[in-house]
């Protein structure tokens, strides 16, 4: 998928609607928080309107790789209009990186969180990828904490309103952890970022959490409510096992009356980059290719 722009109530398609505009950043390893950050760039340096709406969300739902990306955009939203994107594009291309490379078959690991015989039980099917999880030894990952929180550009929650998802390794039941959580933003973005069989999973109070994508890469459905919904998807897969496929959360926000609009991935981004998701030396890469992409995307949101 490049560009998708669900129905819309209004008359004309092309003619963004009043109102407010929420922001979703799905899933999509290391790779994808350069390219939605390459993406929010292009987008900024081209103009328009959506740059402008997004420039100051009503609300920002991030997973994964998108919950990084979220705090930056909630953190900047706080900061007012023309909040400065530079750093966190520079970063990008930054030699140097605190990220923890690791290797991953996302075929092999996606068949595991997954499995097609749990299509009908999800909740069954993330329980079976929680027990999966929970089976990754804290110390094979020493710094894992450390390299998330130097991701972020602040360590309270931003006053943008700011949801991010995670899911319990052992009922498989998805949190929605935002301001009012009592939870430490820097816990809720680790928890949201820990991949099954990859990352550890993420002990706050009594439970242990893990990434949100395993029950949705995006939990589009968290910004109904709202006029218009801008859904940014590296990584896009179709619903199975656990896992929530984007077309029907788009199809579910569509019936509320909001206009969606969503973008990526294209053929360059997958073939390249996202086909190596975790590994920090395509970061450079990945940001490049989504500001190219958010500069055509702006251009036809004129």
């Amino acid at each position: 998928m490049i560009v998708t722009r669900a129905e819309s109530t209004t008359p004309d398609d092309r003619a963004p609607r009043t109102g407010t505009t929420a922001l979703v950043l799905a899933g999509g390893g290391v790779a994808g928080i350069a390219w939605e950050i390459g993406v929010l760039h292009g987008l900024r340096a081209a103009g328009g309107s959506l740059a402008r709406a997004l420039d100051a969300p009503a609300l920002v739902v991030g997973t994964s790789a998108g919950s990084v990306v979220g705090t930056m955009v909630a953190a900047g939203a706080d900061r007012g209009p023309g909040w400065d994107l530079e750093d966190a594009w520079a970063t990008q291309h930054a030699p140097s990186t605190t990220e923890l490379p690791r290797t991953v078959d996302f075929e092999a690991l996606f068949a595991k969180m997954a499995d097609p015989a749990l299509t009908h039980d999800p909740l069954a099917a993330r329980r079976a990828a929680g027990e999966f999880a929970r089976g990754v030894d804290p110390d094979e990952a020493p710094g894992r904490a450390a390299s998330v929180s130097a991701r972020l550009p602040v360590h309270d929650w931003p006053r943008t309103p700011l949801r991010i998802t995670a899911v319990d390794a052992h009922s498989g039941e998805v949190a929605v952890l935002d301001a009012a959580s009592a939870v430490a933003l820097d816990d809720a973005v680790t928890a949201s970022c820990a991949v099954p069989g990859i990352w550890p999973v993420v002990p706050i109070g009594d439970h242990v959490y893990m990434d949100g994508g395993v029950a949705s890469l995006a939990h589009a459905p968290l910004a109904a409510g709202h006029d218009r919904v801008v859904v940014l998807a590296p990584m896009i897969v179709p619903a199975v096992g656990g896992m929530r496929g984007l077309e029907d959360e788009i199809a579910e926000v569509r019936g509320t009356g909001a206009e969606v609009v969503v973008v990526g991935p294209d053929e360059d981004y997958l073939a390249g980059p996202g086909a190596n998701a975790l590994d920090p030396a395509v970061r450079a890469e990945a940001a490049d290719l989504g500001d190219r992409f958010g500069r055509a995307v702006a251009a036809a949101h004129r």
